[in-house]
């Protein structure tokens, strides 16, 4: 019954013209600057043509806000201990509303999290309200991400998984070391998350049935309503979040926005399209082979990986994490891969690294991370000493992409080129970078089914 419900709404969003003409309308006569800041790559996996930046000093963030309507910060914040997430929050808020005063630039935050639920909320978003001199700003929660499955309704959040719709808290997402819960129903989400801190009378949410039946006008009865701190969005469609997005931008209230991917477009007026095409990826043949880093561990990511051995005849190259507390054993084991990488990309083989499938936990959250960072740190040197410039990078799960792109890459500024799959973001590399204009493939850890990674790579073969 329920599955049915949702496919009924999902079937009856598509039917809906949406919002973008009068985003865009909204957006010319009150021009604002759309700020994403992103806890890993993964949050660029709807947009095109759009900068990211990986640094944010003053004068960085001063060029992209004079000259980028809308522009990503990669702070990978994902991957920070709770207290170093809040400075870097902090800092760059206030960074930012100097930078806003300073060029009487009015921005629109967006603090872009995983669809399903993981990362720094809420004290992410308290840091950057702290920062911004906005404590009191209201919080919107869009996870909703449609392109990788993710539907709001009835206040709860699900994962489409092939034909079944399963509560967030119900996925393998919910037992992460780091940020599990046990909530799939957003307002029981945000009472867990902040330790029922909040009070369900202060927790406000729209309907699928308000954002299709109601105008922005009587949207804006739970925006301004001053006894409301949160606000859950449902949302089955395109245009339930536009029509949010829409009321959001014509409204006096001071918000910040927790959301998905798909949120970013709502909001900004970037329509959807098409994936790239080979020839739209590479400007030219290279002869070497191509590199896979794989770091994230989800189970979905395992089967992937299973899937692309049995069917391909790419070189996998194994990194044992159980290793990683062995300083010794695993820094022999580096030395060893990087020679491997290297050589097989000069022969013209496509090369799969990935680290063990076993999962190592720390003894408490904060050494889990800990372990998590280790894992990378090792992948990040093998990527880090490639003599040999691949004809592309493919990096699997949201910290593993990012510190392969910003500490083996060196990677200040990328441009989204598109997506090679739904949900799989392409960058082209800045001139600053150790391969620069090289396609780099950020392929999320919670996205596709079995067969994804495989059909990514017969696509760019």
């Amino acid at each position: 019954m329920l599955k049915e419900e949702i496919l009924k709404s999902i079937e009856g969003g598509e039917q809906l013209q949406g919002f973008v003409d009068a985003i865009r309308k909204e957006l010319k006569k009150k021009p604002k600057t759309i700020v994403v800041l992103d806890d890993d790559p993964t949050g660029t996996q709807t947009v095109y043509n759009v900068p990211v930046i990986t640094e944010w000093t003053n004068k960085v963030l001063e060029k992209e806000i004079l000259s980028s309507p809308v522009f990503f910060i990669l702070t990978n914040s994902r991957s920070l201990q709770i207290q170093d997430a809040n400075i870097l929050a902090a800092l760059i808020g206030s960074r930012l509303n100097k930078l806003s005063k300073k060029h009487k630039k009015e921005l629109v935050l967006i603090s872009r999290g995983d669809s399903t639920l993981r990362g720094h909320y809420p004290n992410e978003v308290y840091a950057l309200a702290e920062g911004l001199q906005i404590p009191k700003a209201k919080h919107v929660l869009a996870p909703a991400f449609f392109e990788g499955g993710r539907y709001t309704y009835k206040n709860t959040h699900y994962v489409k998984e092939g034909k079944e719709f399963i509560p967030a808290a119900k996925t393998p997402f919910a037992k992460d070391n780091t940020f599990g819960y046990l909530s799939s129903n957003l307002i029981n989400w945000i009472i867990e998350k902040t330790n029922t801190k909040a009070d369900p009378k202060n927790i406000g949410s729209l309907s699928i049935k308000e954002l299709r039946e109601n105008s922005e006008e009587d949207l804006q009865s739970v925006l301004i309503n001053p006894n409301i701190s949160y606000i859950v969005a449902n949302a089955t469609s395109y245009a339930d979040l536009e029509k949010l997005a829409l009321a959001c931008l014509q409204s006096k209230e001071t918000i910040i926005y927790r959301t998905a991917a798909s949120f970013v477009n709502a909001i900004t007026g970037i329509l959807p399209k098409d994936c790239l095409t080979k020839k739209e990826i590479f400007e030219e043949n290279s002869k070497s082979g191509s590199l896979l880093v794989v770091g994230s561990y989800v189970p979905k990511t395992t089967l992937q990986l299973n899937y692309l051995k049995e069917n391909t005849n790419a070189i996998f190259l194994e990194l044992d994490v159980t290793n990683v507390l062995n300083t010794a054993v695993f820094s022999k084991e580096i030395e060893e891969l990087i020679f491997r990488v290297n050589s097989n990309l000069e022969k013209g083989e496509d090369v799969v690294l990935f680290t063990s499938r076993t999962i190592i936990k720390g003894a408490s959250e904060s050494k889990s991370l800990e372990i998590v960072n280790l894992v990378s740190n090792g992948l990040i040197c093998i990527v880090k000493n490639l003599s040999c410039t691949p004809k592309y990078i493919i990096a699997k799960g949201g910290i593993t992409s990012s510190d392969v792109a910003t500490k083996a890459l060196k990677v200040k500024r990328a441009l989204v080129m598109g997506q090679a799959i739904k949900g799989v973001p392409i960058w082209q590399l800045g001139e600053e970078s150790k391969f620069p204009k090289m396609p780099y493939i950020i392929f999320p850890g919670n996205v596709g089914d079995e067969t994804a990674l495989y059909e990514l790579l017969k696509l760019l073969k």
